[in-house]
């Protein structure tokens, strides 16, 4: 009984940290992805730029 009950907090505790920790790699692969569309953005307005001249 009280190792069921002691499992199920232990599930618990664990769905809380990988909650986050989940929504925190979501939030910092988003972050990544901008960061890289935006060095392309960049590089794409430089080799124009490069072209035209």
């Amino acid at each position: 009984m009280f190792k069921a009950i002691g499992l199920l907090i232990l599930l618990w505790g664990l769905s809380q940290f990988f909650g986050s920790a989940f929504a925190a790699l979501d939030s910092a692969a988003r972050e990544s992805f901008k960061t890289i569309e935006m060095a392309a953005i960049v590089s794409q307005q430089q080799l124009q730029t490069q072209l035209q001249n």
